[in-house]
């Protein structure tokens, strides 16, 4: 399972890499003058940066299926397509925003954290304590809530790779999370 974690961000990591390389291409097409270059450049930029936003976001889901079944990262991405194509998850990833609820909580916990070291820094002295403690606090801030309010993430695209596969225990369990998952499935076919 590790090695398949590894795998997916690799793919990642790849892809990312190779946006930068086009991306420090365009630049220099943009400084020698070459506007050809630089336009054929910068869509290609665009080409690879969605590829890299789309195989981050299925990967996501497809360490899901690496953490429940014990399977490949290849057989992992065959699993969750077939998830959101026959389960018709994809109806309510659509309006599943919890990855932007991780974000503002992150980002509440920066602020807080930041604030939090602005006040230390202050009763330090100085206004160099006061911007060192302020950014440690909001750089601190940001990655421990990210990490806490991403388990928030991981559990919800849990719960529903779970349902896709087998809805019959959340219907025993919570029947109202069952018949809103539900609901909202077959309100895309009315």
């Amino acid at each position: 399972s590790f090695g398949s974690i590894c795998f997916g961000s690799f793919l990642v990591a790849a892809v990312r890499a190779l946006e930068t390389v086009i991306r420090m291409a365009r630049r220099d097409a943009q400084q020698d003058g070459n506007a050809v270059c630089c336009v054929v450049l910068m869509m290609l930029e665009c080409v690879v940066s969605c590829i890299g936003d789309i195989l981050e976001y299925f990967s996501e889901w497809a360490f899901v299926q690496c953490a429940v079944r014990g399977v490949s990262f290849i057989d992992a991405a065959r699993i969750t397509y077939s998830m959101m194509t026959c389960a018709n998850v994809y109806f309510i990833v659509q309006d599943l925003l919890i990855d932007s609820v991780v974000n503002l909580g992150a980002l509440l916990c920066g602020l807080v954290a930041g604030g939090a070291g602005v006040a230390a820094g202050y009763l330090m002295g100085g206004t160099t304590c006061i911007a060192v403690g302020g950014v440690i606090g909001l750089w601190s801030g940001l990655l421990a809530g990210g990490a806490a309010a991403g388990i928030l993430s991981s559990g919800t695209k849990t719960i529903l790779a779970l349902w896709a596969e087998d809805p019959e225990p959340l219907r025993r369990g919570h029947p109202e999370i069952h018949q809103a998952f539900e609901d909202r499935v077959l309100a895309n076919f009315e």
